[in-house]
């Protein structure tokens, strides 16, 4: 049924906001905050569309105080933006004043004067408001779309992510995407950052074409640019792949690096004959499934981590470069001169602790390694602390001894191998060897870093260590 605008009422007790005594007092209301009611920007959208969505009727009721007049129960926000576009002065004084003057031409042009609306008492009208707007009542009210559904309706549009962009054309390469959307279907968003962080095309020659739904290789080696996308795609599929490890673009960049030994740049034309493997878990296994597809350029699950290891950040010029890639498949790396007994026998087993075999121990042996090793630092160089307890005070963070052994190793912090271990001292989150990582991966039950990333981590942090023991050497201590 179809009713003037100027015949319907806001509701003054509607479960958007606390009551209120008046119409004009509700649509005060929902104007004055826009963060959370968004009337200006639905407003726009009403403007652009030349219209209300014909799918969805506002829910009215019949107004007892005053015949032929009648009271919105669903659809306040929609009725707002209608009055005030007719009416901007209803915004007067108020944030969105201008956005709505400015609209109100366009839309009083567009000559709307009713809307489509379906009369219900209050109690019924609330059996259908509450399907809508409770979070899908258990099947029974409307589900918001997931990722994977709003991005196959922007595809629709020409706007595919580039996640959907690389599955397609592995797809289209004769291999299993499915495989591969059933890994990352939770973690959409944190596959597209990665893709499309501004280090990817640089580092690895590739770019997403989203009108030819298709990737372009730098090189002209689609196939090989398409088993990147791939390997890649495939690693963060792994269940065992941490989502917070690249929150941050420095992190995305780190991560990107670890694939440019398969770059289709120009300059890298042996890019392409090299074969790919899954840099998560080192599976080597053919065909279709979510593995890689063959063996690593040095043949090993830590490849990825030794590469990207102290790799140098294209945002700064503190993170230091890589390390020649070694195939290590232990925790600890050799080099270490530690004359404490107890810490170096710990040292010992960990340069033998298998990470593929042993993640939850290597997960957890990172944070007390850095811990036990900045305690004997700070203790046998009698480094003064602020608290009258000790280093061994229970209320002195990790990140504070650690600041406070890099203050007497690199005072003027100058010496880029110690970058990552200022991270820690810094507080930084979302890195793979930040502080809050490696709490995490003691602390929470589900987060469990991949074993090239536990080599990663401790790769990044061995210059600290090594610094440490130096600095102990040649004090004689």
């Amino acid at each position: 049924m179809d009713i003037d605008i100027s015949a319907i009422s806001l509701d003054v007790e509607n479960f958007r906001h606390k009551k209120v005594k008046t119409e004009r007092e509700a649509i005060t209301v929902l104007l004055s905050d826009e963060k959370n009611h968004k009337v200006a920007a639905l407003a726009e959208d009403i403007v652009d569309l030349k219209g209300l969505d014909p799918s969805v009727r506002l829910i009215v009721t019949e107004d007892t105080n005053n015949p032929n007049q009648y009271i919105v129960l669903e659809g306040n926000r929609r009725l707002t933006a209608l009055k005030t576009l007719i009416n901007p002065s209803l915004a007067i004084n108020l944030a969105t004043h201008a956005t709505f003057r400015d609209l109100s031409p366009s839309f009083l042009a567009l000559n709307i004067q009713k809307v489509d609306c379906v009369i219900l008492d209050r109690q019924e009208a609330y059996k259908w408001i509450k399907r809508k707007h409770y979070n899908a009542m258990g099947g029974k009210g409307t589900i918001e779309w997931g990722a994977i559904a709003t991005a196959r309706a922007d595809a629709t549009e020409g706007r595919p992510p580039r996640w959907m962009i690389a599955l397609s054309e592995i797809a289209k390469e004769g291999h299993d995407d499915n495989v591969l959307l059933e890994g990352i279907a939770s973690k959409t968003t944190t596959v597209e950052r990665v893709l499309a962080t501004a280090q990817f095309g640089p580092v690895l020659g590739i770019t997403f074409d989203q009108k030819s739904n298709s990737v372009k290789a730098e090189n002209g080696n689609r196939v090989a640019a398409i088993s990147l996308l791939k390997t890649m795609i495939t690693d963060m599929a792994d269940k065992r792949f941490i989502v917070s490890a690249v929150d941050d673009a420095n992190a995305q960049t780190d991560f990107v690096n670890r694939y440019a030994h398969l770059s289709v740049k120009k300059q890298s034309p042996k890019a392409s004959s090299l074969s790919t493997t899954n840099t998560i878990t080192g599976s080597t296994s053919g065909g279709s499934g979510s593995g890689g597809t063959g063996g690593a350029p040095t043949g090993g699950a830590s490849v990825a981590g030794a590469a990207s290891a102290n790799s140098k950040s294209s945002t700064g010029t503190n993170t230091p470069r890589a390390n020649p890639v070694r195939d290590r498949k232990t925790l600890a790396d050799k080099g270490l001169s530690i004359k404490n007994n107890a810490l170096n026998k710990l040292y010992n087993e960990l340069r033998k602790l298998k990470v593929e075999s042993n993640p939850h121990i290597g997960s957890a042996m990172i944070r007390i390694f850095t811990e036990k090793a900045t305690m004997v630092f700070l203790e046998d160089m009698s480094v003064t602390c602020r608290n009258p307890g000790g280093w061994l005070d229970q209320g002195i963070k990790l990140k504070e001894k650690v600041g406070a052994a890099l203050h007497v190793l690199d005072p003027n912090k100058k010496d880029a191998t110690l970058a990552y271990a200022r991270d820690i001292a810094n507080g930084t989150k979302s890195h793979a060897h930040s502080l809050d990582q490696l709490n995490k991966a003691i602390h929470d039950h589900k987060a469990l870093p991949a074993p090239s990333e536990l080599i990663t981590v401790w790769d990044r942090l061995h210059p600290y260590f090594q610094a440490l023991f130096a600095c102990l050497k040649v004090n004689g201590k």
